[in-house]
């Protein structure tokens, strides 16, 4: 009796050991994958470094590839698109134009007696891109001419754009009391009457008030 028991004993021991020894064998989950990984990166850095000496050293063989233009839907690279340069605009200067700077002498609404004679100056400034030359003319344009006359030469020396000058005309009050308005412009050697403005169409005037007893 006591020998079977001693048996049984042994057998169950046997069968612990194998099953505790068959827990202690490796598995292939088990394979440990750093030393994978190091051996991976070993060998991506011997590439990297043969490149490199293939080279000069100089350059990284990652870094230096050009990339390429994004294909179209057909296959074919987009064209680069050339920049536009505008030219700027240029305003063109008339050729004949003037401003009014001033009434040098008897401003608008002066008093005169009747037939009191005067010379009336205005300053005028050459803004067109012509000169002024002696062929120039100051001109009656309308109102009241007070013994002025139709036309006179408009400086003894040239006007360059840009100058001013002083136009002066020999004028008469008229006899009868009153309120008296005469307008004038300039003349090119062509012919071309201008005046001031914008479009230079505009004219300079003389205005008087006749008073009788004024002195």
């Amino acid at each position: 009796m006591a020998r079977k028991t001693l048996l049984r004993f042994v057998s169950a021991g046997a069968l612990l050991s194998l099953a505790l020894s068959a827990c202690n064998l490796p598995r292939e989950t088990d394979v440990p994958t750093q030393a994978g990984g190091a051996l991976y990166t070993s060998a991506a850095q011997t590439v990297s470094a043969q490149l490199t000496q293939a080279v000069g050293g100089d350059i990284d063989p990652i870094r230096t590839a050009t990339p390429e233009r994004t294909p179209t839907s057909s296959g074919v690279p987009e064209p680069t698109t050339p920049v536009s340069l505008t030219s700027p605009t240029v305003t063109e200067v008339p050729c004949d134009r003037a401003t009014f700077i001033k009434d040098v002498n008897y401003p608008d609404g002066v008093d005169l007696s009747p037939g009191e004679a005067f010379r009336k100056t205005w300053r005028l400034k050459n803004i067109g891109s012509c000169t002024w030359t002696s062929g120039y003319s100051l001109v009656f344009d309308q109102g009241d001419a007070m013994k002025g006359p139709a036309s006179k030469r408009l400086a003894s020396e040239d006007v360059e754009p840009g100058e001013t000058v002083d136009v002066s005309v020999d004028l008469q009050a008229p006899e009868e009391a009153g309120t008296y308005q005469g307008f004038w412009k300039l003349r090119n050697p062509s012919g071309q009457v201008f005046g001031t403005g914008e479009d230079g169409s505009k004219a300079f005037w003389v205005k008087i008030d006749v008073v009788e007893g004024s002195e």
